[in-house]
């Protein structure tokens, strides 16, 4: 219970930046940058993943090191196949060999995050039990969801005004 309130006062606190920040039209000079955003979302995700798979101090930074590089990999496997899919859904011009294009990119992406994620799984059971991993996953998807609710309920709200 302790745990679950931690997490709904942080994505609070670290998403009313986000939503703030979605929310302003000329960033404020104190405002963050959409790189600090996101370095503070990771650092938080480590804490949260960390608190939710019980490590040991031991394993602790061992686990944000290599979860960081799997984060960069898998970030970098999907960034190509994100700009496709911006750039066909703005295009109305697009041919069905653009949607092709897009899916076939997106099919890839998915796949190779897939094997960068088991490539992982072999590396962090080096020094996790396969119980911490699977909580890992377990704290990875309600961690994501989490993010979504509050971004769902600050578009409901701006489309309100």
């Amino acid at each position: 219970m302790l745990k679950h309130i931690f997490l709904i006062f942080m994505l609070a606190i670290v998403g009313g930046g986000i939503l703030k920040g979605e929310d302003t039209e000329c960033p404020s000079p104190d405002s963050k940058s959409k790189e600090q955003i996101f370095k503070e979302i990771q650092e938080f995700k480590l804490k949260y993943l960390a608190q939710e798979m019980d490590l040991k101090e031991d394993q602790q930074q061992k686990f944000f090191d290599l979860y960081n590089e799997m984060t960069a990999k898998r970030f970098a496997v999907m960034k190509a196949a994100r700009r496709l899919e911006r750039k066909v859904k703005k295009n109305e011009n697009a041919t069905e060999d653009d949607y092709k294009a897009v899916t076939e990119a997106i099919n890839k992406a998915k796949a190779d995050e897939a094997s960068i994620e088991k490539e992982y799984d072999a590396k962090f059971s080096t020094f996790l039990s396969q119980k911490q991993i699977f909580k890992m996953k377990s704290a990875e998807d309600s961690f994501r969801k989490k993010l979504e609710e509050m971004r769902h309920k600050k578009h409901g709200k701006r489309k309100g005004k």
